[in-house]
């Protein structure tokens, strides 16, 4: 019959006196790291039996067999307790901090600086916006209206040919000075054509440009040619305007490489030829000297 749990021997506490029964055999005392007593050996036993020396031998019987103990206790590390062989080993450290510190250090300023440049955006986004909304509000307000005034009656038109398409009678005579190139002066004849052939052809915006035109190569032209035998080619003495080929279409259609004809000397007023180009009308100035 197997023993019950009532059965079994239970701990006296520690208030009752402890029973003490005195072993049959003598007591060895053996502590660790120390030897068991032994009986001195006297001299004189020596002297008058050296061939016959007691035995030297414990006082005590040595203990053959030793009973284990049924309470066994086991040695476990305690929590977190370092082996031996463990011992002297340091932990991988990175800039004085363990592995799993430095990762979770970085994880979290990544992911700061993500937060970081995710609300900067969104601010620059959330400005302009505001800008675009402002704008907006702006060109939606009330229209502002500009009155533009036509020009009175006393300012002076632009007139390419200087009058002479509606004045031609009142026009022809008049004179025109130059601003520049010494200031010459020329006379003006609607409905003529200067003789001789041309000295150059160009493309001018009006009348008056014609004549500058003329003026600047009788300034320009005898220094670059003082040699020049040819004191004729040297100098602009009249000119022949064709309004109508101031539009290059129709000046390549007529075969017109421009509107404007410088024409050298000698000029005078009896020397004037009709127009002759086609139908289209023609005005001429001469250098009045």
């Amino acid at each position: 019959m197997p023993p019950r749990y009532d059965e079994a021997p239970e701990l006296a506490p520690d208030s009752f006196p402890e029973v003490h029964h005195p072993p049959s055999v003598p007591e060895v005392y053996e502590q660790h790291g120390q030897y068991p007593l032994v009986t001195p050996v006297k001299l004189e036993d020596l002297v008058t039996n050296p061939t016959n020396p007691p035995t030297i031998h414990s006082s005590y019987a040595p203990v053959t067999n030793s009973v284990a103990s049924p309470y066994v206790y086991e040695h476990r590390p305690a929590y977190n307790h370092t082996l031996p062989s463990e011992r002297g080993k340091r932990p991988k450290r990175i800039c004085g901090c363990s592995v799993l510190v430095f990762i979770l250090s970085v994880i979290i300023a990544i992911l700061s600086a993500a937060v970081i440049g995710l609300a900067a955006g969104t601010g620059v986004e959330a400005s302009r916006a505001n800008d675009a909304e402002a704008r907006l509000a702006a060109l939606s307000g009330p229209q502002t209206t500009v009155t533009v005034t036509a020009p009175t009656s006393s300012s002076t038109p632009i007139v390419v040919d200087r009058g002479c398409s509606t004045n031609s009678a009142g026009v022809t005579g008049t004179t025109y000075t130059s601003q520049f190139f010494d200031k010459p002066t020329f006379r003006i004849y609607c409905n003529s054509d200067a003789p001789n052939y041309p000295l150059q052809s160009l493309f001018v915006a009006n009348f008056d440009d014609c004549v500058d035109a003329c003026a600047s190569y009788s300034f320009y032209i005898p220094s670059d040619f003082s040699n020049s035998t040819a004191s004729n080619n040297v100098t602009c003495a009249g000119l022949s305007y064709i309004p109508a080929w101031a539009n290059r279409t129709v000046a390549f259609d007529g075969n017109a490489p421009g509107n404007c004809y410088l024409k050298p000397g000698p000029q005078n007023e009896t020397g004037l030829n009709n127009p002759n180009v086609g139908g289209v009308a023609v005005h001429a100035a001469i250098l009045n000297t």
